[in-house]
């Protein structure tokens, strides 16, 4: 993925940082999603927990994060903004229907029911029932974002402790919204 930026940077002749705010979040409506760096103020950015190996308090992971979130990961953003994009990609208001399906349809099988596609972990089944989306998280902060294509359904969730706080969330939801695959 750092590799991808770089590719982004060299075609577009834009910042990566650039060109996911013109390309992705403006057309999503992403207006509390970016990378700034963690020295600049970011209004109602949350401080996230954890609890450092042999220990049971948790501890501010301010001393731990990166200087600026990458082309791999490490931005910050809202379960609404996820919503947003998770809705302007089904409405193929960033993509083609076709370049759509190409990015999230699972090319390499992963594990049992899991492939992965172009950034996207891909768990449906073989009639289409199941999600497609994308999990990460460090120390203190967590998020998952499952888009069910075929319901419609959309479950962001972010959480500022250890993972997989977030993804046992999602499971959750998903338990009681849909029968398995989640």
């Amino acid at each position: 993925m750092v590799l991808l930026g770089v590719v982004i940077e060299n075609v577009t002749g834009q910042s990566y940082y650039e060109y996911v705010r013109t390309h992705i979040y403006e057309p999503s409506g992403m207006t509390a999603t970016g990378s700034l760096p963690e020295d600049q103020a970011v209004p109602d950015r949350s401080i996230g927990y954890m609890k450092p190996p042999g220990t049971s308090n948790w501890v501010a992971n301010t001393e731990t994060l990166p200087y600026r979130g990458t082309s791999a990961g490490g931005g910050y953003s809202t379960v609404k903004d996820l919503a947003r994009f998770a809705e302007a990609l089904l409405r193929h208001e960033l993509l083609r229907p076709d370049s759509t399906e190409l990015l999230i349809t699972g090319k390499v099988e992963v594990q049992r029911g899991e492939k992965y596609a172009y950034g996207f972990d891909d768990r449906r089944d073989a009639d289409g029932n199941g999600s497609v989306g994308h999990g990460g998280g460090a120390p203190g902060m967590n998020g998952d974002l499952r888009i069910y294509p075929k319901s419609g359904y959309v479950v962001a969730t972010l959480a500022n402790i250890d993972p997989p706080a977030a993804q046992r969330v999602s499971e959750w939801v998903c338990a009681l919204l849909l029968s398995p695959p989640c």
